[in-house]
């Protein structure tokens, strides 16, 4: 048993759509028992079907191995090819039944040797591989694995260049490269788990949490209390956002999951520029849609991050203090210092880092000429100098934090809107308009929560299922009326 993970068997037999679900190494593993008889023929397998002409040295294989199959019996990786379809899929991993690798994918050697060892129905990562059991990456790339091949920017970048080289292949079938099946299948699962019973009860408190920026810990936190049952989408933007500082619909983000490395945001909203950063920091987000914030944090104790701004990557560690009785409201208790300037405005350099290192400096020497130019930069920031609630321009003060403004933001987001997930569009930049919608339950009119579907008719939504059954004999007849509707469009 794996230490520390979320163990999933509990939910793996629950059944959840697809659309419920929201919806690497240089050298593999191969030190398996299991793949040594693949080990004593390589050689000879190499020599049959690699090319002896010296000019044509980086040309296809000849015979009957593709360029797939050679690159993973060098690695000493077991397979078996597909039956009965034209492409000659290899199916890879123990059950030789979930992931595909395309016969002609010259990236196989740069995967992550986890999804040809691991089972991605039942894999839990090993906590103590990760430093401060922190699993990172949906898990695929523990320490150990990365030690083989390294994790250098050299071999990022190629894999980066040969999977995008090669993802045409997988496109043209409906597929993404077999890393993104992996994960894909670890999303189906953690979408079991966050609509599990055992979540449904979590999300029935309200949660005291503290929100601390990482690495300025002491002198950069809010501390509030929340809905346990608060959709992540509004937990960013209208909690998060208002009581740190950070600007409305300017930044894309994602909430990291440390037990097994579930990286969850806004995948299928391209209003954020900064979400073309995902495949090199994350690989892939599951949204957020349909996630509350329980599903991150149900005990005391517990910690989870919110990462904003995928681009300059300002971490924030969220922490769970303490669980009450349940509340409609959203309250900032306290809270220490200023929010950081937008684009890291004025730092040397980008994040939570080089704001830490900033802080230091500006503490032992405030009215020094470069934390003066440093101050008047950050100054100049969009969150400053352009207030979310229309008030006139602010002076970036490191050190200061004022709650009664920053309750007034809370009050205002809380009231108003929510952002709506835009798709297909330019990704926002300063200056540019965004959706919002007032849509909250259709019983009892909680805006915070995640809503769900009538599935009869889908023309409303409902935040909990003791809201759609008080709902229902209300509800019942125009749910047939537009069910039937549907039924004989259907049959046209």
């Amino acid at each position: 048993t794996m230490s520390g993970g979320i163990d999933y068997s509990k939910w793996d037999n629950l059944s959840v759509s697809d659309s419920d679900a929201s919806s690497v190494d240089d050298d593999l593993d191969g030190g398996s028992p299991e793949f040594e008889n693949e080990r004593n023929f390589i050689s000879s397998i190499i020599q049959q079907s690699t090319p002896t002409n010296s000019n044509n040295a980086s040309s296809s294989p000849s015979g009957d191995y593709s360029t797939a199959e050679i690159a993973l019996l060098k690695n000493g990786i077991a397979y078996e090819k597909e039956k009965d379809n034209d492409v000659g899929w290899l199916l890879i991993g123990p059950s030789k039944n979930d992931i595909r690798v395309h016969p002609d994918d010259k990236s196989t050697h740069l995967y992550s040797s986890i999804i040809y060892t691991e089972d991605p129905n039942t894999y839990i990562p090993d906590r103590t591989e990760y430093k401060d059991e922190r699993v990172e990456k949906w898990g695929i790339e523990p320490p150990s694995r990365q030690e083989e091949g390294g994790d250098g920017i050299e071999s990022f970048m190629a894999r980066m260049m040969m999977s995008s080289n090669t993802s045409w292949e997988y496109d043209e079938h409906n597929l993404e490269n077999p890393e993104m099946q992996f994960i894909d299948i670890l999303i189906r699962r953690r979408s079991k788990y966050n609509n599990s019973d055992a979540i449904t009860e979590a999300m029935k408190f309200t949660y005291v949490v503290r929100i601390e920026l990482c690495e300025c810990e002491n002198d950069v936190w809010r501390r509030i209390r929340v809905p346990s049952g608060i959709g992540l989408s509004v937990f960013h933007d209208q909690v998060v956002c208002p009581v740190m500082g950070w600007s409305r619909g300017y930044h894309g983000y994602a909430f990291e999951d440390p037990r097994d490395g579930t990286i969850i945001g806004p995948a299928k909203n391209s209003a954020y520029i900064d979400t073309m950063h995902v495949p090199m920091i994350y690989k892939k987000i599951m949204d957020d849609k349909g996630c509350p914030l329980a599903a991150l944090l149900m005990k005391k104790g517990d910690v989870a991050y919110y990462n904003y701004d995928l681009g300059d990557c300002w971490m924030h560690r969220l922490v769970l203090e303490d669980i009450v009785a349940e509340e409609d409201s959203v309250t900032l208790m306290a809270g220490k210092g200023a929010c950081p300037p937008e684009d890291s405005n004025g730092l040397d350099s980008k994040g939570f880092s080089a704001y830490a290192d900033f802080l230091k400096d500006y503490k032992r020497k405030p009215k020094s000429p470069k934390m003066k130019d440093a101050v008047k930069e950050a100054s100049g920031a969009i969150n400053y100098s352009q207030p979310w609630d229309g008030s006139p321009p602010m002076k970036f003060q490191p050190l200061e934090f004022n709650i009664e403004y920053h309750r007034r933001l809370l009050s205002l987001m809380i009231a108003g809107p929510a952002l709506k997930t835009q798709r297909g569009r330019m990704a926002m930049m300063p200056g540019a308009k965004y959706k919002e919608s007032f849509k909250g339950c259709d019983n009892c009119g909680n805006r915070l929560k995640p809503l769900s579907k009538c599935l009869g008719c889908r023309k409303v939504s409902y935040c909990s299922r003791e809201c759609q059954v008080q709902a229902w004999k209300e509800h019942k007849p125009e749910c047939k009326k537009h069910s039937a509707k549907k039924s004989k469009s259907k049959k046209k």
